[in-house]
């Protein structure tokens, strides 16, 4: 797992949001994939709290879709949203749907974005 980390500060923030989780262990690939995805990214990282509802180790998937990320910061959190649910979109309360598109993901991030979405998603289906 450790060739997937970007670089230290990763590593510490992904070692600290497990930890905050309560996992001792990162045999869960839904959890692991998603926090990579957070810690990997800074804004993500600062808004974990919102994000995660971490007492009951729930996703606030509302927040998550509310429209208040960037671009490439809400491609990032899409695929983190497909990883850990296995859906390939999500939907809001008035039926309308955000689909969650690879290549849609993969276009609109930057060098570090790909690479962190990449490696989620290696992390994820075990591939390291």
């Amino acid at each position: 797992m450790k060739e997937l980390i970007l670089n230290k500060d990763h590593m510490a923030k992904f070692s600290y949001m497990m930890e905050e989780l309560g996992f001792e262990d990162l045999r869960d690939p839904y959890w692991t994939s998603l926090s990579f995805i957070v810690t990997g990214n800074e804004k993500l990282f600062n808004k974990r709290h919102s994000l995660i509802n971490f007492d009951q180790r729930l996703i606030n998937s509302e927040v998550w879709f509310s429209g208040t990320l960037s671009g490439g910061e809400q491609r990032l959190i899409a695929l983190a949203y497909n990883l850990f649910t296995n859906m390939d979109f999500y939907e809001f309360e008035d039926g309308k749907k955000y689909y969650i598109s690879p290549l849609e993901i993969f276009s609109g991030v930057d060098e570090v974005g790909y690479k962190l979405a990449k490696n989620a998603i290696d992390m994820r289906l075990k591939f390291y």
